[in-house]
């Protein structure tokens, strides 16, 4: 029991462990005061070819595409009598700019000149709705539709820009006590329901075919969580709750005192058995959110934010492994709703810094938004993953994948269901223990209402130039591991 709670809390790190990491795990030491400090890192980059919708890009994909750039440090210290201490901590980086704050990873939308309607995913006004802007012939229209580009600017910076307060490790900074009876880890830590999604989909987040997209989009990670993680024959278990803090943007890292009094706190747990041919495990995150109308006028939130399930499955039969995977996102509770919306342009004037600076002290986060339309929540959807990997030589491995997603939920602007198949192959060839070179080709074929392009490895999204515009990606690149 105590050995595998020492690897498992210090593997909490497991996008690593895909990619030789599990062989650096700490030494089980005799004696008290015996320990270990490990360096460590993933350096992955490439070039991508990226169609989403009515333009083309050709870029350097440095941040990562078959694994988020990263270096870490952890250690241990054996305390006796089963009893251990660790940690780790660890930052990201991008490799094309040297910067630990980006957003490149995705298409950003373009803003349009101020007489033309936004290419940026729309607040779609509906007539009769409790959102009815003013005619284009009104003298106020261009204030209008400036506060339009603003908030849709805003909202599309703040939920796939990675790391906006620039933390030093933002990817993971942690300490714990490994006891005879499990692992007590403090500080900032993936979710449970993330682990689930990682582990039960063929491409964990590897490249633009990853389950991982806008269609699933649960909290990655949660600052001031504790957890509790345990191993034994086969079985794992993992329960965390989240004191909260956002992820993005700067202004959300520390916990607010906003009403309600539940805050953003979050709390999550999976379950796990896994043999050397098969494994089965489930998932459930539950996270609170203060949306803007309940932030600016102490409004009742709805129910209470997001909630995610999902169930994942895998077996091994010769050189095949196999994956599937179900989850279930729904949140009533959107960031902005449209009176929102038109509260903020008619208070403001239309004025683009003052709605910018209204927009920038509120948290955004991906998994409070409808990422599939391109806008605000809320989101009621369901995603299928199917795949599979051929080791057909020693080196050599294909995937094949499968995924599809749909939200039916409504809203002013949320007129229809927006649906997602999302399918391609990708090709490993492992060069040396530490250093592969890989070839993915990806597309999306958007429905209705959806308008997402495919990202890397495990980014939330991009988004297409026009709501049921099809995308794709061609990523060619490079990993290596230390």
């Amino acid at each position: 029991m105590r050995k595998t709670a020492v690897a498992l809390a210090i593997a909490c790190a497991f996008p690593a462990l895909a990619f030789a990491q599990s062989a650096r795990s700490l030494a089980q030491f005799q004696e008290i005061g015996s320990g270990s400090i490990v360096l460590y890192g993933i350096v992955d980059a490439g070039v991508e070819v990226l169609d989403a919708g009515d333009t083309t890009l050709t870029r350097i994909q440095g941040s990562g595409m078959t694994a988020g750039n990263r270096f870490g440090i952890r250690g241990s210290e054996v305390l006796g009598n089963g009893y251990s201490a660790i940690f780790t901590l660890e930052g990201r980086f991008s490799l094309d700019t040297g910067s630990v704050t980006y957003n490149e990873s995705v298409y950003w939308c373009r803003l349009t000149s101020s007489t033309a309607a936004p290419v940026c995913p729309e607040v779609r006004v509906v007539p009769g709705t409790v959102i009815s802007f003013l005619p284009p012939t009104s003298p106020t229209y261009q204030a209008v539709l400036g506060g339009l580009n603003t908030i849709n600017n805003s909202l599309l910076q703040a939920i796939t820009t990675v790391n906006s307060a620039g933390a030093i490790f933002d990817r993971q900074a942690f300490a714990g006590l490994v006891t005879p009876y499990g692992a007590l880890l403090f500080g900032r830590q993936y979710t449970p329901g993330y682990e689930i999604l990682f582990k039960y989909n063929v491409m964990q987040d590897m490249t633009a075919l990853s389950f991982g997209q806008g269609y699933t989009n649960p909290a990655i990670r949660m600052n001031n969580a504790l957890v509790y993680r345990a191993e034994l024959k086969g079985f794992t278990l993992n329960a965390m709750y989240s004191f909260g803090g956002s992820e993005s943007p700067a202004s959300a890292r520390n916990e607010r005192t906003t009403p309600p009094s539940t805050g953003d706190d979050m709390y999550g747990i999976n379950l796990q058995y896994n043999t050397t041919n098969w494994g089965v495990g489930t998932g459930w995150n539950q996270n609170y959110v203060v949306p803007y109308a309940t932030q600016a006028a102490g409004t009742p939130e709805k129910k209470n934010g997001l909630q995610m399930f999902n169930l994942g499955a895998w077996v091994a039969i010769s050189n095949f492994k196999i994956y599937g995977q179900y989850l279930q996102r729904k949140n009533d509770n959107p960031m902005l709703t449209p009176l929102d919306i038109q509260n903020l342009i008619v208070a403001t004037g239309g004025n683009l810094a003052a709605i910018t600076a209204t927009l920038g002290s509120l948290q955004f986060s991906s998994y409070d938004m409808d990422t599939m339309r391109g806008l605000a929540g809320p989101t009621d959807s369901k995603a299928y993953h199917l795949g599979a990997s051929w080791q057909f030589m020693p080196r050599s491995t294909l995937y094949a994948v499968y995924n599809y997603a749909k939200d039916t939920a409504r809203s002013a602007w949320a007129t229809q269901d927006a649906s997602i198949s999302h399918y391609g192959l990708s090709y490993q060839y492992q060069v040396s223990p530490r250093t592969a070179l890989f070839g993915t080709v990806a597309f999306m074929a958007n429905s209705d209402q959806a308008r997402m392009t495919p990202s890397s490895a495990g980014y939330t999204t991009g988004f297409a130039t026009g709501a049921g515009a099809d995308s794709a990606a061609y990523q060619f690149g490079m990993r290596h591991t230390f």
